[in-house]
């Protein structure tokens, strides 16, 4: 019987349009292709159709929900929002006409291509988080965010469509025109169970990031042809979405760059604060990875250059892949063959321990590489950059202390200015810090942050890094011979240009958190790779040539 719904109508006319053929049908409703006369083009029909299994009340539900479509939709003037030309009733028979888009539904583009480039994704992306937005600043929230209700036109453009369970808050436009419905009836928790929001599944009070949650499941959809989360009922898909964590993008496709799939676990969040705030957000975020994800392709195919040692130069690529040159501080201005320093250092460790116990002590904070490294438990009561601590600290005309700051100043077009904390090792702990650009160009290429469980000789260590260009941006990335990108976004608690930004750090075995300005930064990051490293120095670092950053108040807590 599902086969043929909506057949006896064809031939048929509603208001100025004939019905010619059936393009599918849902639970309550039938679309068809028609050929509309005043004016005279091809539309799409939707045709108000109820099972005849339905009871009273089930069926005035899907009326009112009809022409809650009808009625929202009408009100909604957006480039990426399917117009209603018009709606009415003729013979008992509840219709919408709206323009007919040639190239079907996302769903249906996807089921029969395979899943859709990064690009198409982002494209598609941008269309629909600009349609969602426009619909919530006017006070709607769609509630049925999937690529069934995506339409092509056929030229790469999409359109959101089915506006039939779209709550209408009371503060936005809609409302202010008399169109705010109940928005607790039960109608108004309906929506497909493969893309529903935790919040939605448990009936709780919805609003845009509801939607964020569902185009995040749509994205996923796009990227792997399947969604996270499968299930035999809907209510054992709700309990899904609800208690499980979706399974990573690059679980299911290994080469999905680790930056895509960040950005769509945030909008997986199961907290309604813990994802983006808004569509547009979303949008971004993702454009921002695929750049990075971009720039990160183009120099894998450069010729690498080994990690240089003292005397040698190596080529210095912008973030978040790049080829590191940099040589323990306190042998900055020793151009003295490896060799040779290996030589000098078991030297006076000899003298060392020839003259008197403890009469020489040889700090070897930045070369596990030349030899053993002394553990130190730090005093952690003070400023670990305050005066008295200035000896911990490497100190050259690029690094330097000043009106009571701890200057790192880049003078290099190929190195990576980077300092590390004497002789303290550190596994868990909790660090906060005041970081200032002094000067620089403030684009995308002046990173400055705190590198994190550094080995000594600098060759495995992690890194968080922030930007002021484009409003503010971070990343956190993991070096062990080649840079890893762990997580990366925007950062609106970031103060531009020279204004200082206080940045904390919360390590715990794997897992970190980060937070400026007071604000958490992203989702928590954890590094259940093998190359995860455990523990090590704590240091400073600035990249672009040119660019000069004082820190201050650094303090650091041991934690469990």
């Amino acid at each position: 019987m599902s086969t043929t719904r909506g057949q006896h109508l064809i031939g048929r006319t509603l208001g100025s349009c004939v019905l010619e053929k059936l393009l599918g049908y849902g639970g309550s409703s039938a679309v068809f292709l028609a050929q509309q006369h005043s004016p005279e083009r091809k539309v799409a029909v939707k045709v108000f159709l109820p099972r005849t299994t339905m009871d009273s009340q089930t069926r005035q539900d899907f009326y009112q929900r009809f022409l809650r479509e009808a009625r929202a939709a009408s009100g909604l003037h957006h480039s990426h929002i399917l117009p209603i030309h018009s709606y009415g009733e003729e013979d008992d028979l509840l219709y919408i006409i709206m323009p007919y888009m040639q190239g079907g539904t996302l769903y249906e583009h996807v089921s029969g291509r395979g899943c859709l480039s990064l690009n198409e994704v982002g494209a598609y992306l941008e269309q629909i988080a600009s349609a969602l937005d426009y619909a919530h600043e006017h006070g709607c929230v769609h509630c049925d965010v999937k690529p069934a209700n995506i339409l092509l036109d056929g030229e790469g453009h999409v359109l959101l469509s089915d506006f039939g369970i779209a709550r209408l808050t009371q503060d936005g436009a809609l409302a202010r025109q008399g169109e705010a419905e109940a928005v607790k009836r039960p109608e108004s928790l309906m929506g497909t169970p493969d893309y529903i929001s935790p919040e939605q599944a448990l009936g709780q009070d919805l609003d845009r990031r509801s939607d964020v949650y569902s185009l995040g499941v749509t994205l996923f959809f796009l990227l792997t042809g399947r969604p996270p989360f499968i299930a035999e009922t809907p209510i054992a898909m709700a309990l899904l979405h609800v208690h499980e964590l979706p399974p990573s993008l690059r679980s299911l496709h290994a080469d999905m760059p680790p930056e895509v799939d960040h950005v769509i676990r945030k909008a997986l969040a199961k907290f309604p604060e813990e994802r983006f705030r808004s569509a547009g957000h979303l949008g971004e975020a993702f454009k921002q990875a695929l750049a990075v994800a971009s720039e990160a392709e183009r120099n894998a195919l450069r010729p690498k250059v080994p990690l240089a040692s003292p005397g040698r130069s190596s080529a210095r690529l912008l973030s978040p892949v790049r080829v590191v040159h940099v040589k323990p501080a306190w042998l900055y201005t020793l151009g003295l063959p490896r060799v040779l320093l290996i030589g000098l250092l078991l030297l006076l460790v000899a003298v060392g321990a020839s003259v008197t116990a403890g009469a020489i002590t040889l700090r070897i904070v930045h070369g596990s590489a030349y030899g053993a490294q002394a553990t130190v438990v730090p005093d952690l009561s003070g400023d670990a950059l305050a005066v008295d601590g200035e000896n911990d600290w490497p100190k050259s005309n690029t690094f330097f202390f000043a009106n009571g700051q701890y200057h790192i100043q880049n003078k290099s077009a190929q190195d990576i200015a980077l300092a590390l904390y004497a002789n303290h090792l550190f596994s868990n702990f909790a660090l906060t810090i005041t970081m200032t650009e002094v000067r620089g160009s403030h684009n995308d290429a002046d990173y400055y942050g705190v590198v994190l469980r550094a080995s000594p000789d600098q060759s495995h260590y992690y890194v968080l890094e922030v930007a002021s260009a484009e409003a503010g941006q971070y990343e956190f990335l993991r070096y062990d011979g080649q840079w890893k990108t762990l997580a990366a976004g925007p950062v609106p608690s970031l103060l531009p240009d020279a204004q200082a930004n206080t940045v904390s750090v919360r390590a715990s075995g794997a897992l970190f958190n980060f937070f400026i300005n007071g604000q958490h930064v992203g989702t928590p990051v954890t590094d259940s790779s093998r190359a995860a490293l455990s523990s090590g120095d704590i240091g400073l670092y600035v990249e672009e040539q040119g660019t000069e950053v004082a820190f201050s108040h650094l303090r650091i807590s041991a934690s469990k």
